[in-house]
């Protein structure tokens, strides 16, 4: 063995020596102490003598495969005793020359030391798997059975003064070898233990640095803490921190604050090298202001998780010690995700390595040239990853070209939203920034990955960049349990309830906009995960906030927990955070299990409603200022026995029992549960099934299969339910099909009101970017129909493929495909005040007065109304002269009702002062239905004039000018079965050109000035009518109401005088702003290059519009809606004349 050395050693020494040469500068100065300023190694070699192996003893009683043996090895170049004369004429000594610098800046010094007669000996035990195919071996590993002993010279060279051995100054040579012991201890001091895989060594696939695989550590909770008087004072602050082997730290939870018993439901993502080490999570506590203290620290074997079949493991529970007592329990799931390798067969073919959009990311920084600079440099190098440093490289002083050689490696859930900022700053000039690189990860792979980039500042070039991507795919796709696709936690589980929250004030906020003259504009956003789940509206310039706003938030398990996080409003950058605080769901929902012994059914309770004040903290927990006044609120779903447990329940009758098949085989009746787990009546169908449309409020999941576009776009999806804000956002992705495969659920709070949107967004917009490249729209109570044809189809939510539905105002053909599951809400009744219907436009219609005061001397007045609603003047009708019956035309307004429910409306008749009021409560107006009233007017005694108005009110989401802008911002809610048509043909046929206005409307609706026997005509159609407005360009279908709403009222022969004035709130199809024309109630886009665009059509009986019976009531002069909903509106005046 020593001869085998002796002659390899004058081959590998000079290669060791020039690789420790190149790199050893960079990974000392991680460890240099402060009084040192840097390190630089000019000469090292090792000598001509190599290690020398003194005595070996080798265990027997070891596996066939494995050999195990004590080495006790030394290393004395100046030991002359065991070598020949001529190798004494060749010998060269080791020598280790540095230019160590003292001080900082200025005031620090330089100065060449030498390292010489260095020295070395210790007892090392090696294990060498064997395996029956080259290169014969599997695995070495190495390990210290003591610590080893060293001996070396150090002096300063250049001067007399100093030609002495510095390790002669008391306490310095001790220093420097418990240095020593303690860089190496962790690594291979026993039982620590240095790992080498052979087989991937020789193979090319070994990278000791690299990271080979992912673990997802997710850590939910830990038992009371015990034992800790003696560390801490007070309540501790737990949290955890991993490493392995001893290691540096990996990542860490967030930190649990006063509490004994801390619940995190937190997933973290650890690079490992391979699977021989020990992973520690080590509990800690957080002590602001003190170092952290170790509680206890428990271990987990990373080698169990060696076979394939063993890379998950879920429900563990590892003992906490601390000195071998035990402190706690902390419950834990863990899975290793390999990298995935190109797979290399027997033949010699090779198989590409699996396509992943999730892996590790290993950007390497190698040098930097040209940087202009008037000035003296001191350039690094910062890497940022989606707004994140994660990298900061060491500083190379007074260089213009400096190399780096330095590496850091990332988890990327979704490399296609991933955007990568390479920074040089000037550490001589306060970091100021020298130049910068930017691009999108997937713009980086598709080019050369190791190449040099060109750095600019300012749009001019000042220097290059040498980076190099290694991109390596893990295939994460059974996480979507653990990180809910992209979403919250556990998104595929049923939902257990709703949490309503009430945000009602914050006080004493802090004021981020102090140095502008301003005060904070505050809202509130919740946040479940990096989701966000809801927020509030905008309080301008205000430091002590009222909202007294509702939100609902379905949840999933006990263990998530919501973020409550208040905001700073910004017009033109992002929203800053002005503090936070922490709901968890076991606050206010428990738990409940039966009695059974095996299968037990479980479902949850609500806990009693918490009402409470909080301090917000900041994000880094440091500080903190300002109080939330929230409540928070637990409703459960509808949980249904699947157990005998509902045999105790009250049953229904033999004839209504449902026949299934026992695990035997054996053929028995299986009665229906009559009430749910929470004692409220379950409604069925005739068919036996839970009659979903019947539950007006619950949770809507969806799932978004796939968007296809017709050109490729680089895109997000968002969902909206009656929000103005959205309530999930998927991942970034790019192309034509667009797999995204994610999770969402939303609140439908009234199923005849609710609408549901997904909107296609660009992924280069920002957040309040109103541009949108389509969107999906759809009523609750279709989509709970739709489900409805699941069930009784067999299909469950998760053996659902989906169905394609076509993407309106796309700038092109598109689709887009969905599919749903309904959770309906146990025993949930909703507040008037919270209802949709409770919000919207109200538009008046001033039609008549009569028997008025006379005011003038002549027995009659010149009158005009003015109304107000809450005290506030909104409209003046005309003045109509010498009348004491004045009709009036023409005076239509709208108004904004944020709350209908305390709305009082009045209106006052001038030139005869009096005035009348009236409220909008309960069924006093109904949506989008004329309602004709007659307006008492009092304040004269004796007199009993009257007002006579029409009403029509259409529920909806009124924006504020701090909101988003989406398609729930100008659609009504409207109760309509069916506004979106499934799509099953492929995205890109053809489709003919066909006339519609010949299929679809009858011949005599296409004049503005007809018989009305059309109303028997329009109304005795099909009811499943729908209209294409020939957009070729486009292929998105536009629907028109369906006829099976409109009723079959009739009136009397004459003619129809129909004026369209204008249009209001159509969807823009080209940069130059929508050019409509109108034709037989169609509203369309014009261009003179392609075909034009159908924005919007409508539909309507004449006799639901003029009313004969009431007076005026001849004249309709009124905004209608335009189908589909969210297409704008249209201002239409008809005046009707009898027939004589």
């Amino acid at each position: 063995m020593n001869s085998f050395l002796q002659k390899f050693w004058l081959i590998f020494e000079p290669v060791l020596s020039a690789l420790v040469v190149e790199n050893l500068d960079n990974y000392i100065t991680e460890y240099l102490p402060p009084y040192l300023d840097s390190i630089r190694l000019s000469t090292f070699t090792l000598g001509t003598k190599p290690f020398r192996i003194e005595s070996i003893k080798t265990y027997l009683n070891t596996d066939p495969d494995t050999v195990c043996m004590d080495w006790k090895v030394s290393f004395t170049p100046n030991d002359l005793h065991d070598i020949s004369r001529k190798e004494l004429e060749y010998k060269v000594n080791p020598k280790v020359i540095m230019n160590v610098r003292f001080g900082k800046g200025r005031v620090g010094a330089g100065f060449p030391v030498l390292v010489e007669d260095m020295a070395f000996s210790g007892h090392l035990r090696v294990t060498i798997r064997f395996i029956n195919k080259f290169p014969f071996a599997k695995l070495l590993e190495a390990s210290f059975l003591e610590r080893p002993q060293f001996d070396y010279v150090l002096k300063p060279m250049g001067t007399d003064a100093f030609g002495f051995d510095v390790n002669m100054i008391p306490g310095l040579q001790s220093f420097i070898k418990d240095q020593v012991h303690t860089f190496l201890g962790p690594l291979m001091y026993a039982p620590n233990v240095l790992s080498l895989d052979i087989e991937k060594f020789f193979s090319g696939d070994y990278d000791m640095v690299s990271a080979n695989g992912v673990l997802a550590v997710t850590v939910y909770s830990i038992s009371r803490i015990k034992r800790s008087d003696d560390l801490i004072d007070d309540t501790p602050n737990p949290y955890i921190r991993f490493y392995v082997d001893h290691g540096q730290e990996l990542d860490r939870t967030s930190v649990a604050y006063n509490t004994y018993s801390a619940n995190w439901n937190e997933t973290r993502f650890l690079l490992l090298n391979n699977l021989n080490g020990l992973l520690s999570l080590e509990l800690r506590t957080s002590r602001p202001g003190l170092k952290d203290r170790r509680l206890g620290t428990a271990n987990f074997d990373l080698s169990a998780l060696d076979r394939e079949d063993q890379a998950e493991q879920e429900g563990l529970n590892l003992m906490v010690l601390r000195n071998g007592k035990h402190i706690c329990d902390v419950t834990l799931d863990v899975k290793y995700m390999p990298v995935v390798k190109p797979v290399k067969y027997d033949d010699g073919s090779v198989q590409d390595a699996e396509e992943s959009n999730s892996g590790v990311l290993r950007l390497t920084v190698h040098e930097c040239r040209d940087l202009k600079s008037e000035t003296t440099i001191h350039p690094y190098v910062r890497i940022i990853i989606n707004g994140v440093e994660k990298k900061k490289t060491n500083v190379i002083k007074n260089n213009t070209d400096p190399k780096y050689e330095e590496s850091c490696e990332i988890v990327v859930l979704d490399k296609s939203s991933l955007f990568a900022r390479v920074e040089v700053r000037d550490e001589a000039a306060d970091g100021r920034l020298m130049g910068s690189f930017t691009a999108h990860l997937i713009d980086i792979l598709s080019e050369t990955q190791n190449k040099w980039w060109d750095l600019i500042n300012d749009g001019d070039d000042v220097g290059q960049v040498h980076l190099s991507f290694e991109w390596m795919p893990v295939v994460m796709s059974s996480l979507s349990n653990i990180i809910g696709g992209h979403g919250f936690d556990q998104i595929l589980e049923p939902s257990i309830g709703v949490i309503r929250f009430t945000f009602l004030e914050a006080r004493d906020l802090r004021n981020v906009e102090l140095v502008t003259g301003g005060k904070s504009d505050p809202y509130v956003r919740i946040l479940s995960g990096y989701q966000i789940r809801g927020r509030t509206e905008v309080i301008d310039n205000n430091l002590n906030p009222e909202w007294t706003e509702i939100i609902y938030v379905p949840v999933h398990s006990l263990k998530e927990s919501f973020l409550l996080e208040v905001m700073d409003w910004n017009a033109r950058i992002r929203d800053k955070t002005l503090g936070l605080t922490e709901l968890k769901v076991s606050e206010i929902a428990q738990q409940q299990v039966s009695n059974e012994s095996v299968n037990n059914d479980t479902w949850f309770i609500a806990k009693p409603k918490i009402d409470r004040w909080d301090h917000l903290r900041s994000v880094d927990k440091r500080t903190s200022k300002g109080d939330l006044h929230f409540s928070a609120e637990f409703f459960p779903t509808i949980a249904l026995p699947t157990t005998k447990a509902y045999q105790s329940i009250e049953m229904m009758d033999n004839s209504d029992r449902k026949l299934s098949v026992n695990s035997q085989g054996i053929d028995q009746f299986k009665p229906l549960p009559f009430q749910s787990l929470n004692g409220t009546y379950i409604r069925y169908t005739p068919d036996d099934l839970v009659d979903l449309a019947l539950y007006n409020s619950g949770v809507l999941k969806i799932r978004i299969h796939e968007v296809q576009v017709s050109v490729s776009s680089y895109c997000y999806c968002q969902v909206l339910a009656d929000s103005l804000t959205p309530l999930y956002k998927t991942a970034k992705m790019r192309g034509r099909n667009l797999k995204f495969d994610e999770y969402t659920d939303v609140f439908i709070k009234e199923a005849d009101l609710s609408r549901v949107a997904i909107e296609v967004k660009s992924g280069f917009s920002v957040d309040k970017d109103d541009y949108k490249l389509g969107y999906w729209l759809e009523s609750g109570l279709s989509i709970i129909k739709r489900v409805m044809q699941r069930n009784r189809q067999g299909i469950s939510f998760e053996e659902d493929e989906g169905t394609w539905f076509k993407l309106m105002a796309t700038d092109g053909p598109g689709r887009i495909r969905l599919s749903f599951q309904y959770d309906p809400l146990d025993d949930f009744m909703l507040d008037p005040d919270e209802s949709l219907d409770n919000q919207g436009e109200l538009t008046t219609e001033l039609i008549s007065c009569s028997h008025l005061m006379a005011a003038d001397k002549t027995g009659t007045s010149d009158p005009f109304v003015v109304f107000t609603i809450n005290g506030e003047k909104v409209f003046q009708s005309d003045v109509i002269k010498k009348t004491l019956f004045p009709v009036y035309r023409n005076q239509i307004f709208t108004t904004a009702i944020q709350s209908r429910v305390i709305a009082s409306i009045r209106a006052e008749v001038f030139d005869w002062n009096s005035s009348g009021g009236i409220t909008l409560r309960g069924d006093a107006v109904q949506a989008f239905v004329p309602r004709s009233f007659n307006i008492p007017l009092d304040g004269v005694e004796g007199v009993s004039g009257s007002v006579q108005v029409k009403f029509t009110w259409r529920p909806k989401l009124l924006a504020n000018k701090k909101a988003q802008t989406t398609v729930l911002t100008n659609a009504h809610s409207h109760v309509k079965p069916k506004i979106n048509a499934e799509v099953s043909e492929p995205l890109f046929r053809e489709i003919p050109n066909r006339n519609y206005d010949a299929e679809l409307l009858s011949p005599d609706i296409t004049s503005f000035s007809r018989s009305l026997g059309v109303a028997t005509k329009v109304a005795s159609r099909d009811s499943n009518v729908s209209m294409d407005f020939d957009d070729s360009v486009s292929n998105t279908l536009s629907f028109i109401e369906d006829t099976n709403i409109i009723s079959s009222s009739r009136g009397r022969a004459g003619v129809v005088h129909i004026s369209i004035l204008s249009a209001r709130g159509l969807r823009g199809v080209d940069r130059s702003g929508p050019q409509p024309f109108i034709f037989d109630l169609k509203v369309k886009d014009h261009n003179k290059v392609r075909s034009s665009v159908g924005l919007g059509g409508s539909r309507f009986n004449i006799w639901d519009l003029i009313k004969l019976d009431v007076p005026g009531g001849e004249t309709f002069f009124q905004w209608m809606s335009l189908f589909p909903v969210g297409s704008g509106e249209i201002l239409i005046k008809i005046q009707f004349e009898p027939s004589d």
